[in-house]
């Protein structure tokens, strides 16, 4: 920058305009409890999707390796079947314990809900 080094600047004012005040930012809030579930539960079925592709990538890797070493052509369409076969039942456990933890979390709030909470011990009456 040039200009007179001595000169004290103004830490209001800018090639003679005044600056604009603005407020400091604040972080943004923490998810809610609904957001962070939802969050959760694309995070676990991104997984199973992932996992799913891998094992199918696995079976035909496997009959590729295969048909490879015993010069055939018919191990490939095997493998796919059996790693599709084997990522079809992971999804389906893995869909399922989760149906089950959601279905458990939904019952514990809704028992959380209706049963009221344990009370306090009554003070003492004067008197008593």
């Amino acid at each position: 920058m040039s200009g007179d080094h001595d000169a004290p600047s103004s830490e209001h004012t800018r090639a003679g305009h005044p600056r604009q005040e603005v407020p400091a930012a604040s972080p943004p809030p923490p998810p809610s409890e609904l957001e962070r579930r939802e969050r959760s539960n694309a995070a676990r079925y991104a997984g199973v999707g992932l996992q799913f592709a891998i094992t199918l990538l696995v079976g035909l890797g496997i009959g590729n390796w295969a048909d490879k070493r015993f010069g055939t052509s018919f191990f490939v369409p095997i493998g796919v079947f059996l790693g599709a076969g084997a990522a079809f039942y992971s999804m389906y456990r893995q869909l399922m314990a989760n149906l089950e933890r959601d279905e458990s979390a939904k019952r514990a709030r809704a028992r959380a809900a209706v049963e009221p909470s344990p009370s306090t011990p009554d003070e003492p009456k004067e008197g008593e």
